[in-house]
């Protein structure tokens, strides 16, 4: 009678180890692997957006503006006339929050105006843009997540409650990974219009204002939710962008409605655990930027600040090599 042989106990013991060890040493290769393909798609979205702004200023001779805040006699949909840019000295990096807030209505943002060029005419076309962002007619359009504004390494996406200063709800709305530049430092809570970058409230910036040429001003950059929640629809009146609970930043703080759709270079540098809710963020080891001649780049966290802040501005006389 022949006697079937089996593995041993010691036997089944090395295999297993010998598999774990495999395992071990494939699944960094495969996380890289799947970050990589998701850095390509999140610089693809910029890539998107990047020849929808051009396609808009094709159209309407400039570029949309960072959001639109209509008179109080009435609402504009159209983009506004340019404004000229009048240099001023910057005593506060930011001031203390009032109380007296202005309406910020109808307060749609960049992303909203650019849908049609975005292949996105029809959720545009569902949307009443004679009301304001958080009117509840525009509430199915506000909380459509749409792929194009979310970075698919940016875990904090999804439809969140738009907070007031006192922590009490608005409406929902759907994130996005990316934020207009408004420029370097500045007030960008009380001054939205006053920047020195490429999108600015009710300020509809042309080509020929970008002086230091298109390759070098940035346009649009990663401000990911996982740092701040912004809704891609606009701004709301009373709204605030604040911090993510979780975030990996040493603070919490709640900023002002134009932080919704604006972003900055400020005194912290990129990625930096200092970050507040109006600095560019990014889920990966470089911040990815969309600049105003549509070509995309990664900008590493350790870059110079000095050039970060003349890359964030239409005039800062910058001469870099990517």
């Amino acid at each position: 009678m022949t006697r079937k042989r089996g593995f041993t106990l010691i036997e089944l013991l090395v295999v297993i180890a010998i598999l774990s060890l495999l395992i071990a040493l494939l699944l960094p290769a495969v996380q890289t692997a799947r970050e990589a393909a998701r850095r390509a798609a999140c610089m693809n979205n910029l890539k998107q957006i990047g020849l929808a702004l051009h396609n808009y200023h094709d159209s309407h001779a400039c570029f949309p503006s960072g959001y639109l805040q209509a008179p109080v006699t009435g609402i504009v949909i159209d983009p506004p006339a340019p404004r000229p840019f009048t240099p001023r000295p910057y005593i506060f990096d930011a001031p203390p929050p009032v109380n007296k807030v202005l309406p910020s209505i109808p307060g749609w943002g960049w992303a909203t105006l650019l849908l049609p060029q975005l292949d996105q005419a029809t959720l545009q076309n569902t949307i009443d843009l004679g009301q304001k962002v958080e009117a509840a007619v525009n509430a199915e359009a506000r909380t459509h997540q749409l792929s194009v504004f979310q970075c698919p390494s940016d875990y904090g996406n999804g439809v969140f409650t738009v907070q007031d200063v006192f922590n009490m709800p608005i409406v929902e709305a759907a994130t996005s990974s990316y934020a207009g530049c408004y420029g370097s430092k500045g007030l960008i809570n009380t001054e939205p219009h006053r920047g020195n970058g490429v999108f600015l409230r009710n300020v509809a910036i042309e080509m020929v204002d970008i002086k230091d040429g298109l390759t070098h001003t940035i346009a649009i950059g990663e401000r990911a939710a996982l740092l701040a929640k912004g809704p891609w629809a606009g701004v709301m009146t009373g709204g605030t962008c604040r911090t993510t609970p979780g975030a990996p930043v040493y603070t919490s703080i709640a900023e002002r409605e134009p932080t919704m759709v604006l972003a900055r270079i400020g005194n912290p540098g990129l990625n930096s655990p200092h970050s507040e809710p109006y600095d560019f963020y990014s889920p990966h080891n470089v911040v990815f930027f969309l600049f105003a001649d549509g070509s995309v780049h990664g900008l590493s966290e350790s870059m110079d600040m000095k050039t970060l802040h003349a890359l964030a501005t239409r005039n800062g006389e910058e001469h870099v090599d990517f």
